[in-house]
């Protein structure tokens, strides 16, 4: 199937860099119109105008695909926060507005979310690199957002690190039990704010 192209944009052409949103944004699409089922390597190459080979050798799979997908809105989520900063007047009120912000857009397109989380808990190792990215980004947002003081608490750098990581597992844990139906989608923010106030204080 050749060689697999790197997805990072800044290391695409500028037609390389085309291709993969358009096959990303089809995606999101067809998640949003039938979720996980309605994702399909043939159909998403078909949209975006792309070579089934070409698809794979971007994404391995349908799980890197989806992955790919919360990657891109995660940075979209950055790019947002740059413009308009985590409100709060102390670190741990600037992540819960992070959470929340960031809870608000997934709970609006519960499809495409649902799919996001069952493609990143899926298991597949071979999918591990964008899972990975996906937490350096959220430790990246998380660790901004709390600022200098916020990670200035006399602590050695990895436990600081550790903390915000256990973050991260309660925020992946609270949107499971969410998508599963375990419990309302009600309860994911009250359950982030408890978790930001234990770990982050």
């Amino acid at each position: 199937m050749g060689e697999k192209v790197s997805s990072d944009a800044t290391t695409l052409t500028q037609s390389q860099n085309a291709r993969l949103t358009r096959m990303l944004a089809v995606t999101a699409q067809l998640a949003l119109e039938g979720g996980w089922d309605a994702v399909q390597m043939r159909e998403v190459a078909q949209r975006a105008e792309v070579a089934l080979g070409t698809l794979y050798r971007y994404f391995p799979s349908k799980e890197y695909l989806l992955v790919s997908v919360m990657i891109a809105d995660i940075e979209g989520l950055a790019d947002r926060l740059a413009v308009r900063p985590a409100e709060g007047t102390d670190p741990v009120q600037r992540v819960i507005d992070v959470l929340r912000r960031s809870n608000r857009a997934l709970q609006r397109q519960p499809q495409i979310t649902i799919a996001m989380i069952r493609a990143l808990v899926s298991g597949n190792q071979e999918i591990a690199p964008a899972v990975a990215e996906t937490r350096v980004l959220m430790r990246r947002i998380i660790s901004d957002a709390l600022g200098p003081e916020g990670m200035a608490n006399g602590e050695d750098p990895e436990r600081e690190l550790m903390r915000i990581d256990l973050l991260s597992d309660v925020w992946l844990a609270a949107l499971v039990s969410w998508i599963s139906g375990v419990e309302p989608d009600t309860s994911v923010m009250p359950k982030l704010e408890r978790a930001s106030q234990l770990l982050l204080t």
